[in-house]
């Protein structure tokens, strides 16, 4: 029975420590918390100084960014004109090997010409078959060439051009030779002076002929004879020696 009031005693003993110190802690709590607290606060302010020294990080890092990418912009607009500049140097290239080409083929065709201008020079060196208007005149002029002409007797000579300017109109008029020829036993009546130059006198007869007013130009040479060296329409023949200046080379 003893025993049984000694355990009932202890418990309520036990028990009344257990309140009593849980008074005590509670008093206590308050005190530990304090510390706790403020260790709390300090930790959100590292935190925070952590946070602004990340910020100004990230701010200077996006400026490099920022400096990078200008930079790189840059760079790209120079490696477009570097690819400009390439292109350029590829077409050069192929305008070089174009003008190559056309230099060779210039060449091909220079040669050709020459080769063109030879054979044309040996064509001119053989001998050409006179027409029967060119037989006929050349005998013609040659027999007159050796006769007197009018009442001074002159002795008459006729330049190339003058007898390819006969040949082409007595092709087409045949009786415009025999109205030259009338004209020239004439010549006393029918000449006139044209000109008077450094070296000949300028002298032209009339030939009227069925068709039309013609001129025959000669030069008074030394002594006694003349040379006759242009012949044509009056119109047109005075024309041409206008628009040559009276030259008879």
């Amino acid at each position: 029975m003893k025993k049984g009031f000694s355990d009932i005693e202890q418990f309520f003993l036990e028990a009344e420590e257990k309140r009593l110190r849980e008074i005590k802690e509670k008093r206590e709590r308050p005190q530990k918390q304090a510390p706790r607290r403020e260790q709390l606060i300090n930790q959100i302010k590292n935190l925070n100084d952590k946070l602004k020294g990340k910020d100004r990080k990230i701010k200077e890092l996006y400026r490099e960014i920022s400096q990078l990418q200008s930079e790189l912009t840059k760079y790209r607009k120079k490696q477009k004109e570097i690819e400009k500049k390439e292109k350029e140097l590829k077409q050069i290239d192929s305008y070089k090997e174009k003008i190559e080409d056309l230099q060779t083929e210039i060449a091909k065709l220079k040669g050709e010409i020459a080769e063109k201008d030879r054979q044309i020079e040996n064509l001119k060196a053989q001998e050409v078959p006179k027409s029967k208007v060119e037989l006929f005149i050349e005998v013609a002029l040659n027999s007159v060439s050796g006769l007197a002409a009018g009442q001074n007797r002159l002795k008459v000579l006729f330049s190339k051009r003058f007898r390819k300017d006969m040949v082409k109109e007595v092709s087409v008029r045949p009786f415009l030779f025999d109205s030259f020829i009338s004209a020239l036993t004439r010549i006393d009546t029918t000449s006139k002076l044209l000109k008077r130059d450094s070296k000949h006198d300028i002298y032209r007869i009339r030939v009227t002929s069925p068709y039309g007013e013609y001129r025959a130009v000669y030069l008074k040479m030394e002594g006694d004879t003349i040379k006759f060296v242009r012949f044509g329409q009056r119109d047109s023949i005075y024309g041409e020696l206008e628009a040559c200046g009276w030259k008879f080379e």
